[in-house]
């Protein structure tokens, strides 16, 4: 594989990269683009088969974090698919102009000279160029649009018409776990009639991905809880997964929801009341006192940092999230805009009272600027300069724009889902989020948090403002988001299962994406049991049974009787050994427990007790109906009553003989095993 071909250097140097930022960019696109050759097919000599049409499509997961450089990582990596065989790129993004734009920007920057057209451009008039530099000329293509019904259908017609069939093609999909995924799935898996897929992903399915047969289709995002949970028949599961780490100086979770307590950050947090949203937005409520905070500790935060570190060509930014409406949001810009007035109006008045909240707030920053911060005296004058050019943006799908019009200055940026998908705010210092919902949705909360990013150099100038409840869903959601990025990293192999941790008031994902019959929940204290088995089980595989069980609780050549009255309050066992126990038992079940992913549900139940099982025996008579169908648990009475008091997950193992009246008549051996999770285990969902 080419690693430093022409087009590589060439962006590597349109982007100004040096350092540690080239190393990084050299790596991410070398592990994608290996991943992507590979996934396509090589000749003998490990170059790309131009020739070879895939027999399936080939998807794959590159699972960045937000505001990591997933763009620049695409940039880098389009560069070196060209070098690599690959003659056309097709970047689709979010459904929204401002991250259109931006996009389309930053591959201009970094790709110079590329032949690249957007959904802005006539390409009916651009087909026979465009033929003849792919043909005539071994030209390349790139093509950005938006994922909207209509830019798709015209890039599919495009490509159609400038015969792209004959090329291997890269798609990546910007932030793909958003629009492009059936909504209808759900929908589809809980009706007796068909259901067809919805819009969007009907286009890129049926269109767009038929045009470029010789494609590999990427999705690119730092939520991929909805891409990881489609099931196996899904065309946008994925086949591999290219783990994107972040650049040394990156700012992420660790950094703001490492602590379980609020209080334990303060350099970084700042709690407000739990019923702002609602103050702010009612007109005859006074201003909410943390929203005043924020806003006075943004003035001295950001008139700090142009003293210190000068004004970078889009100002210093302040960011309002009050709530998902468009009403409520432009309610929020004209109260901030009111008080920023009288802010300045009475800091030309000399106004004590002003000026002793802007020193409390000053007290504030000096936590963590220390020495480096300027006079109190200066940072007044400051704000005083440059308060009067401020720029109020409200962001949202009403407001058409073509990319974010920042000020010089001071920027203050109010919005709701347009800000909370893709787009960068450069330079944010502060950020005061109170937009609340009864329940959240993981990764459309997690993709809120644009505090994120390249800050190292405005760090110490940074707050979030927040709720105590918001925070702990943040903290909550980091949590699940590192452990996700361990169990992926953990299983070089790719994993049969992708289990999401997840707590109270949040769910994973919208559940229109998510096929109901595949999709499964695990929660604390929950018993999970094959609900079909396979009667006789294989008598080779119920002997070695026998025999580790014996071996656990000390009764070598033991039947089961004996095990049995030696097995007692149980043995604790590993997750290696519990997955070989459960490993010998084939069932063909149809619930919660499924023999190609049981073995991983264990280890993420058992990985919060310290990697410890409890193992318990025990035998039984239980009625086998038709197909081998198991109506309820073994575990009932006293034994489950013992079991929803245990400290630890518990392994049981049932020795069933198929009662009188079952299928086949009674006296079949079979071993029914069951899984209890324990607190405080939070809940589970796993495909």
């Amino acid at each position: 594989m080419i690693v430093d071909g022409p087009f590589f250097r060439q962006t590597l140097d349109a982007l100004q990269l040096e350092g540690d930022e080239r190393l990084d960019a050299e790596r991410n696109a070398t592990n994608i683009i290996r991943a992507v050759v590979n996934s396509y097919g090589t000749t003998p000599a490990g170059e790309l088969d131009e020739a070879r049409i895939p027999n399936t499509q080939i998807t794959g997961l590159v699972y960045g974090r937000i505001q990591s450089g997933k763009t620049r990582a695409m940039i880098a990596s389009t560069a070196m698919a060209f070098d690599n065989g690959f003659r056309i790129s097709v970047v689709m993004t979010s459904n929204i102009n401002d991250l259109v734009h931006q996009t389309h920007g930053d591959f201009s920057i970094g790709l110079p000279g590329l032949m690249m057209f957007t959904k802005d451009n006539d390409l009916e008039r651009e087909v026979p160029n465009t033929r003849v530099h792919l043909e005539q000329g071994n030209g390349h293509l790139l093509l950005v649009c938006s994922k909207g019904s209509t830019s798709l259908h015209n890039i599919a017609d495009f490509l159609r018409a400038i015969g792209a069939e004959q090329y291997p093609t890269l798609v990546f999909d910007d932030e793909g776990d958003q629009a492009s995924l059936d909504t209808n799935t759900r929908r589809r898996s809980t009706s007796r009639i068909a259901v067809a897929p919805s819009r969007i992903n009907e286009v890129i399915q049926t269109r767009l991905r038929t045009a470029v047969p010789r494609n590999v289709y990427v999705s690119v995002t730092g939520t991929p809880q909805a891409v990881l949970l489609q099931s196996a028949e899904s065309s946008h599961r994925p086949s591999f997964i290219v783990m994107l780490p972040p650049g040394n100086t990156y700012t992420g979770g660790d950094t703001f929801f490492r602590s379980d307590e609020p209080e334990d950050n303060p350099n970084y947090i700042s709690l407000v009341g739990a019923g702002e949203q609602a103050q702010l937005l009612d007109r005859a409520q006074p201003m909410p006192e943390g929203l005043r905070r924020s806003l006075l500790f943004f003035l001295v935060s950001a008139a700090s940092a142009i003293i210190n570190i000068n004004l970078p060509e889009k100002g210093f930014s302040y960011l309002c999230h009050p709530s998902l409406k468009n009403d409520e949001q432009e309610i929020a810009e004209e109260r901030i805009n009111v008080f920023l007035t009288e802010v300045y109006s009475a800091l030309l008045d000399n106004s004590e009272g002003i000026e002793a909240e802007l020193r409390s707030a000053y007290d504030d920053l000096r936590q963590t600027l220390g020495p480096d911060a300027p006079p109190f005296d200066d940072v007044k004058q400051t704000i005083v300069q440059y308060l009067p050019s401020r720029r109020l943006l409200v962001i949202n799908a009403r407001v058409k724009r073509q990319g974010i019009a920042y000020g010089r200055g001071m920027n203050f940026l109010i919005g709701g889902n347009t800000l909370g998908r893709g787009i960068a705010i450069r330079d944010l210092l502060v950020t005061y989020y109170v937009r609340t919902s009864r329940v959240s949705q993981l990764d459309t909360m997690h993709q809120h948090a644009r505090m994120f990013g390249y800050r190292e150099r405005t760090l110490a100038y940074t707050r979030l403002f927040v709720p105590r409840q918001l925070y702990y869903r943040f903290r909550d959601i980091h949590q699940s988001d590192a452990d996700l990025r361990e169990f992926i990293e953990g299983h070089q192999e790719h994993p049969e299962t992708f289990p999401i941790e997840y707590t109270f008031n949040l769910r994973t994902t919208r559940t229109g994406v998510l096929d109901v019959n595949k999709v499964d929940t695990l929660n604390p204290g929950k018993q999970i049991y094959p609900n079909y088995v396979i009667v006789p089980q294989a008598e080779a595989a119920y002997e070695r049974m026998l025999q580790i069980l014996g071996s656990h609780f000390g009764a070598d050549d033991a039947n089961e009787a004996e095990i049995e009255q030696l097995a007692g309050d149980g043995a604790e066992i590993s997750p290696n050994e519990a997955e070989a126990l459960v490993r010998l038992i084939k069932t063909r079940s149809k619930n919660t427990w499924r023999d190609p992913s049981i073995a991983t549900v264990i280890r993420k139940v058992a990985g919060s007790f310290q990697n410890r099982i409890i193992l318990r025996f025990r035998t039984a008579d239980r009625r086998v109906d038709e197909g081998g169908f198991i109506s309820t648990g073994v575990l009932s009475g006293a034994a489950l009553t013992e079991a929803r008091q245990a400290d630890r997950p518990t392994l049981w193992i049932f020795a069933t003989e198929s009662a009188a009246g079952s299928e086949g008549g009674g006296g079949a051996q079979v071993y029914v095993p069951h899984i209890r999770g324990a607190e405080p285990i939070r809940q589970i969902v796993h495909v």
